[in-house]
């Protein structure tokens, strides 16, 4: 009669064997990687799992993301040294973007048409209007020249260091993804179906962009060097007169 139980026990054995050789083999590799980290890491520096949209930082030892929920992170030297630390945002709105001009002067922009306002203390609302389904990107060439855009794209959102205002945009009304300039006189909006507008410091246009894929995001080194990219690879160049396409190498 055949002993099961001695061939469980064998089978035991067995398996912690191999466990124990596999374990063995591969810590020297993890070992490795951690002492000698080069590149990016990864990061999970609370407990929570939200989603994180953006980031922005007025230096090194100063970065704030913000995301769904609400959710805000600050790094910088607290009570536990240098780490990430969660921010009360005073709402739970999902936030997609965030600018500022200094360390105590920061906006963020969200659902619903949230904007908030940091002091280099707290988070306060400093607007909110159901109308704007979405403000996906804000950008500004100082503190009293502020732009926010989302949807509907008809209306793109203006802070002169006092008051919001909604700016008029007959050319369309489409979603906008992202705002960016190089002054005060030169800032670009991007969006849906290929959708670019320009702000020359009077009025807001509309610019050829030669694609109907969805643009997500704008930026420039100067006003003659301009990148604005999308869906399908798409990568757009602007030379200061016009738009003209790149190859990405790839239709992702």
């Amino acid at each position: 009669m055949i002993n099961f139980k001695k061939y469980k026990i064998l089978l035991i054995l067995i398996i912690a064997s191999l466990t124990f050789s596999l374990v063995t083999l591969i810590r020297p590799m993890i070992k490795i990687v951690q002492a000698n980290p080069v590149g990016w890491e990864w990061q999970n520096p609370l407990p929570q799992g939200n989603y994180l949209y953006a980031v922005w930082g007025s230096g090194p030892n100063n970065i704030f993301a913000v995301g769904a929920y609400g959710t805000i992170l600050h790094y910088y030297n607290g009570s536990d040294g240098f780490k990430w630390y969660s921010m009360d945002s005073g709402t739970s709105n999902d936030f997609y973007s965030i600018w500022g001009s200094g360390p105590n002067n920061i906006f963020a922009v969200g659902y619903a048409g949230t904007i908030i306002h940091y002091d280099g203390n707290t988070w306060s609302s400093m607007y909110n209007d159901n109308r704007y389904y979405y403000l996906y990107s804000i950008w500004g060439s100082g503190p009293t020249d502020v732009f926010a855009v989302g949807f509907p794209g008809n209306s793109i959102l203006y802070y002169n260091g006092t008051d919001w205002s909604s700016i008029s945009i007959s050319t369309t009304n489409l979603f906008l993804y992202s705002v960016w300039g190089s002054g005060p006189n030169d800032i670009f909006a991007v969006g849906e179906s290929g959708t670019i507008l320009h702000y020359n410091g009077t009025s807001w246009s509309s610019m050829d962009s030669g694609t109907t894929n969805y643009l997500r995001c704008v930026w420039g080194s100067c006003p003659n060097d301009v990148f604005a990219v999308g869906y399908a690879g798409t990568i757009l160049h602007y030379n200061g007169t016009s738009w003209s396409s790149m190859d990405s190498g790839t239709t992702n």
